[in-house]
């Protein structure tokens, strides 16, 4: 997970709500729903909120991170949804409705889960493995290969392009070689971050300085 800075609501969602105050979610018209998962796709910077593989508006779907079913008093609350890949296996669709403790929203989404090259991840604390599992994110090779297999190959791809071997990579004392890397990494390329890019952040900010 890469942290999700949540920034205003569209302006026509915001007319749209107040011209249906009692309305909720099931009753938004796509163009509507659409347009939040517009900009949620904006401000992740084109990555799922849970996996981090690119998405678009296209194939995408707006995802409440405190459950409808929960909340239902949050449905329209734009500070609740994100935009999550539509995999049926894994991130919103396999999560359906479990509760997270650990969310995007957080800080402690970007420490609190421990990315390997491998391509596993494994939570550092009981609310990260439990969100791990409930979003299906590949804790055990059984539980997610295919999600674990792209990770990885697109990790690996990232770390050829920076002129480093995956292998490599654990090994490197050059702070400054890291830093560039990292650099690259979090900067947005034309409003977009590198498919699984915060991935091998959290990768790189476990090498010992």
């Amino acid at each position: 997970m890469r942290k999700i800075i949540k920034g205003t609501e569209p302006v026509s969602l915001t007319r749209w709500k107040r011209a249906n105050n009692t309305a909720t979610y099931r009753d938004l018209p796509n163009e509507e729903s659409r347009s939040i998962r517009t900009v949620c796709i904006s401000e992740q910077f084109g990555l799922c909120a849970y996996c981090c593989q690119s998405i678009n508006v296209d194939a995408a779907h707006n995802e409440h991170v405190q459950a409808q079913d929960k909340t239902p008093a949050r449905t329209l609350d734009f500070t609740n949804i994100v935009a999550s890949c539509e995999n049926r296996h894994h991130c919103g669709h396999g999560r359906k409705t479990q509760p997270l403790k650990l969310t995007p929203f957080m800080d402690e989404c970007e420490t609190e889960l421990k990315f390997y090259l491998s391509g596993l991840v494994v939570g550092e604390t009981a609310r990260a493995q439990t969100a791990i599992e409930a979003l299906n994110l590949g804790h055990t090779e059984e539980s997610n290969r295919g999600l674990i297999g792209r990770r990885k190959a697109l990790v690996d791809a990232l770390i050829y392009r920076a002129g480093v071997l995956p292998d490599e990579l654990p090994q490197i004392e050059d702070k400054e070689l890291l830093d560039l890397i990292l650099d690259d990494l979090l900067v947005p390329k034309g409003q977009k971050l590198e498919p699984f890019s915060p991935v091998l952040v959290n990768v790189i900010r476990q090498i010992p300085a």
